[in-house]
């Protein structure tokens, strides 16, 4: 559990009364035990992995539409990104300017999933600026700021694409499709007028684009100059929700005039010390992290009970699929497989939704057939409570004679010394009084042998099963 006392109070619970909040320090320093902490998290291998995993899901196209080459290429292409810490102005800058082979670059990927303009624009307005634009096309709500002509003129970056190949028709294992930038005036149709419209990013000065610049570029040109008011922000927001539960914005994608951020100030100054520092997502993760609101208790108080939008408590959310079971794997050391992948992945290494897992399925991850960009949805179900009590795979981790089980069972160790494992493996803490003695007595009544086999397995399905496990809190 985080701890409430820490000594960083760069965010105060805007709950609070005015004259009881702390004052700021942003970021204020926290003890160097846990800022060595925070930094062994930032340098494991993991952690590239985990958030490869996040960005996948609204970026990695269906394989069966795509086919499989492209999808592995791309997911390839963003797992390495995040081990080198690429900057992100640049990530985006290198996905949304992608030429060549299919089968050669992973980032040909996108133009060949979001094969028309239109749906280009879409994709970048939802994924990496935190706008809608979807919405206005085909009307303008009389209460946002965008209309047809927004969203159009943002398609018309992507309108000097060309290809040959084979189309997404193929089989799985098609061949491959070229695309490439092709010099001319850049241009679309507008749907009702008819009248034709040049490249304007959304709340942007036109801008003159010559006939050999390829307007892609102009457009992430755009993006990340610092005082864009859209894409640094769009992306502090979903990094916050992603590690606090809950974004400034909720939805993350959904930044308009009727759907304000919850803390502005806070948001905008993550946004300014986001683009200060290069674009460096670890080191936005790090000022997050080291801040008092991330490290608030989830335990609620008599004044925080019913808040769900100002963080004066952490938010308690089940764990993605994939980091819960590889912490299954971990705590009864046993390991999973997975199809068409060597022996030893962990399920944050899988490389596309169509892997077969049953226990990732019921755990929320997307499914492999939906249209991307997939946000999953956190909540709890009685599907994965079903799974956790009764799955068939689950059952012969806990009976694996090579697993922590066995080895516990055959072993030398006192009940009390099992117990303390047991809890350690699954909680990482020692039992509390009351619940080590209850299950040193389910251990000790069982005697030797089969039964005290049996009796280590039912303590660990019991801690598997618990919310403690299930939840991050």
């Amino acid at each position: 559990m985080r701890n409430s006392s820490a000594a960083s109070r760069w965010m105060a619970p805007a709950c609070y009364p005015r004259w009881r909040r702390p004052r700021p320090s942003w970021p204020a320093p926290i003890p160097k035990k846990r800022e060595k902490w925070i930094d062994q998290i930032l340098q494991r291998p993991e952690w590239a992995d985990h958030w490869a995993v996040k960005w996948g899901d609204l970026l990695r196209p269906n394989p069966s539409r795509v086919g499989v080459k492209p999808v592995l290429l791309m997911d390839t292409w963003i797992r390495q990104s995040f081990r080198d810490n690429k900057p992100w102005d640049q990530f985006v800058r290198e996905l949304l300017t992608a030429q060549g082979s299919s089968h050669q670059d992973g980032r040909v990927a996108f133009l060949r999933d979001k094969r028309e303009p239109i749906d280009a624009a879409a994709f970048v307005g939802q994924i990496f600026l935190g706008v809608r634009l979807e919405c206005a096309k085909c009307h303008q709500h009389p209460s946002e700021r965008w209309n047809q002509s927004d969203y159009y003129q943002l398609a018309a970056f992507f309108t000097q694409m060309k290809r040959k190949g084979q189309g997404i028709s193929a089989p799985i294992s098609g061949e491959p499709e070229y695309w490439w930038f092709a010099p001319g005036e850049a241009s679309i149709p507008h749907p009702v007028t008819n009248e034709p419209l040049k490249p304007k990013a959304p709340a942007a000065e036109q801008v003159t684009i010559s006939a050999n610049q390829d307007p892609r570029t102009v457009l992430v040109d755009w993006m990340v100059r610092p005082e864009n008011p859209l894409f640094a922000r769009a992306t502090v927001n979903r990094v916050w929700q992603a590690l606090m539960g809950r974004g400034i914005v909720e939805p993350v994608d959904d930044f308009r005039a009727s759907n304000p951020p919850s803390n502005a100030p806070l948001l905008d100054w993550l946004a300014q010390d986001f683009v200060a520092h290069k674009f460096d997502l670890k080191h936005l993760m790090r000022t997050i992290m080291r801040s008092h609101v991330y490290q608030l208790s989830s335990l609620p108080n008599e004044t925080n009970l019913a808040d769900t939008r100002n963080y004066s408590r952490a938010y308690r959310k089940r764990l993605p699929a994939e980091v819960l079971l590889d912490a299954v794997s971990e705590v009864t050391q046993t390991s999973e497989t997975f199809t068409s992948t060597p022996a030893g992945t962990l399920a944050k290494q899988t490389w596309n939704h169509k892997l077969q897992s049953e226990f990732m399925d019921a755990f929320g991850r997307p499914n492999a057939s939906a249209e991307c960009p997939c946000e999953r949805d956190a909540k709890p179900s009685v599907v994965q409570a079903l799974h956790l009590m009764n799955s068939t795979r689950l059952q012969a981790r806990l009976v694996d004679a090579t697993g922590r089980v066995g080895k516990l069972a055959t072993g030398t160790l006192a009940p009390e010394s099992v117990v303390d494992e047991l809890y350690l493996a699954t909680f990482s803490r020692l039992p509390l009084p009351e619940e080590k003695a209850v299950a040193v007595k389910v251990i000790a009544d069982a005697g030797a042998g089969d039964a005290r086999k049996a009796a280590v397995e039912d303590v660990l399905w019991a801690l598997l099963n618990s919310a403690e496990f299930v939840f991050n809190h």
